[in-house]
């Protein structure tokens, strides 16, 4: 009984997964010394639904601060990494970490390095390219959301976050712990090959925390020819409605802007710029239709195949959405969140009183106490990328945002509009049952 409650004490917030506890002991344990040959741990941890995954990593990192291990904590943007610092402000203090990101600027980012450099700080918290900061005695590897693009360099040699602070693992062997709400193929390769274990819920847990998943397939958009006007079938509308009574209500939709792409009225050809035959869009109601390559305005513009003068929207961005469910819930507060230039930007959070919040994939806002609901539209857009993985992207960004819903014991709901006959939209449900 005494180890259960040592356990229980030492993993914290991660006791509930299975190896959570575990984890925590070993890099808290200062008598055991990491190396390349006697490596620390090395796990991939599946956060719960509802769960915080910042106060988990807070209380991983303190551990083995405790333990006088260097740490080293990466996250995709600068939004986690602003809500990582406030956790390890509250949990170790301002003085024992850095922040190594773009927006310090160079002094003060120069500054930061110096200090990592020469020992006088044992924590480093940054974005992609902290995973070069020369963290001395590093006993500990923490990577958030390995599956975010934005962990990829760009540039050759094309590094990944990931590869580079598993080689850093290996080299030094420090722990390491790959965070995410959705495992990407290469975590799981590393769990198939034995590198990694994981650390995940048991299913009871994560039955328990999750929101129950509705899916709305093609037939049912069909047949609901009164939900056309607001995009949303009548289910997914009547979800909002009843969820409207007790708290937010999560819109995620798959494009930013107005309307970011157009069509021929008459034969559905895509309506391409005459310059540089890039896509047409317009940004408002009564917009101009501009390129969104070259920036050209288009108002004389003519189809090329039938010679029509009429354009239709292809794909709706957030803002076109905000204004449809403006018309369709009237009365209550619509919020946008996105990294449209024109819009208003990310939010970080949003209070608990009623309000649809509409946000593009990875700029949804924690909602105080969850979200009473989430409807994921667009869900064929989201999997008709031009991408070899646009399935396990499309699931990485659902996952992310249904773990920003209550519980389905607290009447946390989730509607994705796609065909429920799809791999994707399958696997989704499957995780949260």
């Amino acid at each position: 009984i005494l180890r259960e409650e040592r356990a229980h004490e030492v993993g914290g917030v991660l006791h509930s997964y299975s190896g959570g506890a575990a984890l925590v002991r070993r890099v808290a344990d200062p008598a055991v010394a990491f190396t390349a040959e006697q490596p620390g741990p090395r796990a991939v941890w599946t956060a719960v639904p509802g769960s915080d995954p910042v106060q988990e990593i807070a209380h991983l990192v303190a551990a083995a601060a405790g333990a006088g291990r260097g740490v080293l904590v990466v996250a995709p943007d600068a939004r986690d990494v602003a809500r990582l610092e406030a956790a390890l402000d509250e949990r170790i203090g301002a003085e024992a970490f850095r922040t190594l990101t773009a927006d310090l600027g160079p002094a003060a980012r120069y500054r930061a390095f110096l200090e990592v450099r020469r020992g006088h700080v044992p924590v480093v918290l940054g974005t992609r390219a902290a995973v070069f900061a020369p963290v001395a005695d590093l006993g500990l590897v923490v990577l958030w959301d390995d599956g975010d693009d934005s962990l990829a360099e760009p540039h050759a040699p094309y590094w990944h976050a990931r590869e580079v602070l598993a080689l850093r693992a290996t080299s030094t062997g420090a722990a390491l712990v790959l965070g995410s709400t959705s495992r990407s193929v290469e975590a799981q390769a590393l769990v198939e090959q034995g590198w990694a274990r994981e650390v995940v819920a048991p299913r009871t847990e994560v039955r328990r925390r999750a929101p129950r998943v509705v899916t709305v397939g093609d037939d049912d958009l069909a047949r609901d020819e009164a939900a056309k006007s607001a995009r949303l079938p009548h289910i997914a509308w009547d979800t909002a409605r009843q969820a409207l009574a007790r708290g937010p209500v999560l819109v995620q939709v798959p494009r930013r802007g107005y309307v970011p792409a157009l069509a021929c009225q008459t034969c559905r050809q895509l309506a391409r710029c005459r310059h540089c035959h890039g896509p047409l869009g317009v940004s408002s109601g009564h917009a101009v239709p501009v390129c969104g390559w070259c920036g050209r305005l288009a108002g004389d513009w003519t189809c090329a195949s039938c010679r029509g003068t009429r354009l239709r929207a292809v794909s709706v961005g957030e803002r076109r959405t905000a204004e449809e469910l403006g018309r369709a819930f009237p009365g209550v507060p619509v919020r946008t969140s996105g990294r449209d230039p024109s819009g208003a930007g990310v939010l970080d959070h949003v209070d608990a009183k009623p309000a649809l919040v509409v946000a593009t994939p990875g700029a949804e806002p924690r909602a105080e106490g969850g979200y009473a609901a989430a409807l994921l539209l667009d869900g064929r857009v989201a999997l008709d990328r031009p991408d070899l993985r646009a399935a396990e992207e499309a699931v990485r960004r659902w996952t992310a945002a249904v773990s920003l819903v209550r519980p389905a014991a607290d009447g946390g709901v989730v509607v994705l509009v796609a065909d429920p006959a799809l791999a994707p939209v399958q696997a989704l449900s499957l995780i949260h049952i």
